[in-house]
């Protein structure tokens, strides 16, 4: 198993369309793909510390990660999602 995570900041003057967003087109993005075991979303309790927002995403394994970044529909969402943040980082971790 891997955990894909993903850190960034809402860009100021969009937090109205990423909050519609994530209640909308965004809501279970990563949910609906096989492979998938858990998917946990965070937000910063200290407001304007960077990163804003943590999303991490359980994986059985890093062809399916490459197989749901590859997914033409996974594709047109994430350059939704990338219109409306900043600072974005990740990182592939696995358990020790």
């Amino acid at each position: 198993m891997i955990t894909f995570e993903y850190r960034f900041d809402i860009l100021h003057g969009k937090v109205d369309a990423y909050e519609k967003y994530v209640k909308t087109q965004g809501k279970n993005i990563w949910s609906k793909y096989r492979g998938v075991k858990a998917v946990r979303k965070y937000r910063s309790m200290l407001g304007g510390s960077s990163p804003q927002r943590v999303v991490q995403v359980d994986l059985d394994s890093l062809a399916t990660l490459e197989k749901i970044l590859s997914d033409p529909g996974f594709k047109k969402a994430k350059a939704k999602f990338h219109g409306m943040v900043t600072n974005v980082s990740d990182s592939l971790l696995v358990s020790i």
